[in-house]
C-alpha cells in the first residue's frame, strides 16, 4: 500500500511538472479533467477516404476543437455534418461502438468517395468550406516575407503571409534544418547576375536579401507541418514520391528558429508538443494514409488509426514507420551485406512516411486540453 502512494505521487508530482512547464495552474479537478482523454473507436472507409480519415482523427482528439465543431456547426452544411459526425464519434468512443461513418460529411461536402485525394489539401479545403472562424484562428499562423536593399538606403519590402501549414523539404533530413533553412540565411539577388531586386517601377535594380522571418507573434496554437514528399521527376517526366528519412522530434523548440527571441517566456511560448503524424504508404497517385494520434498531451500514450482500426503503440514504432528510408545497422558486416534483412522498416513497409505533423504549442495545453 505504502508503495502505491509512492507511485501516486510521483505521477501527481510528473503532472504537476508538466503542468507548469506549460503554464497550467489548475484545480485537482480541473487537472483530473485534463488527464481524461476519450479514443476514437475509428472511422469506416468508403472506398478512398482514408486521407480524410487520418486527418479528422488528428483533429478529433484536440478537446477545444471537438467543443469548437460542437458547438458551431451549424454555420454551413459541412459544418453541420462535421458536428454530427464528431457527436458520433465521441458517444462511440465513450460507450464503445463500432467505427462511425463520414458519408454524410460526404455527401454534404460533394466528396467522391470512391477517389484518392491528397491529405493535405483536404484539410486546407475543408477549413473555410465550414467557415468556423474560431477553429482557423487555432491553426493559422504567420511569417514575415521581406526583401532589403544592401546598399544602405534602407529601401526594403515587408509583407506578413497568414498560413495553414508550413510545407518542408525533406532532402534537408529534419524538421529543424528544414526550419532552420527556411527562415535563416537569406538568399542574395544580384543585379550583376540578372536577378537583383527593382526597388520600385523605373528605378534600376539593386542587389538586395531575400528572406523570410518566423516570429514567436506568428506563432499558432497548432502548428501543422506538411511534409513535401511528392515532387516532379523531369527526367521521367512525371511525379514521384521522396521516401528520403526526414526525422521530428516529440518535443520541437522553435526559440532557435523564431527571431527576436529575448526572454525565458518568450522561449518558453516557442515549445511545441507533437500531437499526431499522418502517414503516407505507397507511391504518388495511390496509396493509402493513416495517423499516429497521442490523444492526451500529459500521457505519452500514442494510437494508430487505420480507418477501422485503432492499435495502441509506442513512440518508438512510430517514428520507426514515419520517418520514411532506411535506417540500416552498422555494427556488423553482415549489415552492410543484408540491408534489407537488418533495416529497421515499420508498420507500413518500405514505402511509408510521415506526411503531415501536428503539433500544440505548449503555452496553450490548458486552453486546448482542459
Amino acid at each position: 500500500m505504502f508503495n502505491d502512494l509512492i507511485m501516486i505521487s510521483k505521477k501527481k508530482l510528473i503532472f504537476s511538472a508538466f503542468a507548469l512547464f506549460c503554464g497550467v495552474t489548475s484545480s485537482s479537478a480541473k487537472t483530473a479533467k485534463c488527464e481524461a482523454a476519450i479514443v476514437s473507436t475509428g472511422l469506416q472507409n468508403l472506398g478512398n477516404t482514408c486521407y480524410m480519415n487520418a486527418q479528422l482523427e488528428c483533429a478529433f482528439h484536440i478537446p477545444q476543437v471537438r467543443q469548437i465543431i460542437e458547438k458551431n456547426g451549424e454555420t454551413s452544411q459541412g459544418g453541420h455534418a462535421l458536428k454530427s459526425l464528431f457527436v458520433d464519434m465521441e458517444l462511440r468512443a465513450t460507450s464503445g461502438g463500432v467505427a462511425s461513418s463520414p458519408i454524410e460529411l460526404c455527401r454534404r461536402l460533394g466528396i467522391p468517395v470512391m477517389e484518392q485525394q491528397d491529405s493535405q489539401e483536404f484539410w486546407k479545403l475543408l477549413l473555410p468550406e465550414i467557415d468556423i472562424p474560431e477553429l482557423t484562428d487555432l491553426y493559422q499562423g504567420s511569417f514575415e516575407d521581406y526583401i532589403a536593399a544592401v546598399d544602405g538606403t534602407k529601401r526594403e519590402r515587408r509583407r506578413e503571409e497568414p498560413f495553414l501549414d508550413l510545407s518542408l523539404e525533406v532532402a534537408s533530413g529534419s524538421v529543424h534544418e528544414s526550419m532552420a533553412r527556411m527562415f535563416g540565411t537569406p538568399e542574395l539577388l544580384c543585379e550583376k547576375e540578372g536577378n537583383g531586386w527593382r526597388p520600385e517601377k523605373g528605378a534600376d535594380k539593386v542587389d538586395a536579401l531575400k528572406g523570410q522571418l518566423l516570429q514567436i507573434q506568428g506563432l499558432p496554437s497548432l502548428l501543422q507541418l506538411h511534409l513535401k514528399r511528392f515532387q516532379y521527376d523531369w527526367q521521367y517526366d512525371k511525379m514521384s514520391k521522396l521516401n528520403t528519412r526526414f526525422s521530428f522530434p516529440a518535443r520541437l523548440n522553435l526559440a532557435e528558429i523564431c527571431s527576436g527571441i529575448v526572454t525565458e517566456e518568450e522561449k518558453m511560448s516557442a515549445m511545441y508538443e507533437l500531437q499526431s503524424v499522418v502517414v503516407h504508404v505507397g507511391e504518388y497517385g495511390s496509396g493509402h494514409y493513416y495517423a499516429y494520434v497521442r490523444p492526451n498531451l500529459f500521457h505519452n500514450k500514442w494510437y494508430r488509426f487505420d480507418d477501422d482500426r485503432v492499435t495502441p503503440v509506442s513512440f518508438r514504432d512510430v517514428i520507426e514507420d514515419a520517418y520514411g528510408g532506411e535506417k540500416c545497422s552498422n555494427k556488423s558486416k553482415q549489415s552492410r551485406l543484408l540491408p534489407r534483412l537488418l533495416s529497421h522498416l515499420g508498420w507500413g513497409g518500405r514505402t511509408s512516411s510521415a506526411y503531415m505533423l501536428q503539433y500544440v504549442r505548449r503555452s496553450d495545453v490548458e486552453k486546448l486540453y482542459c
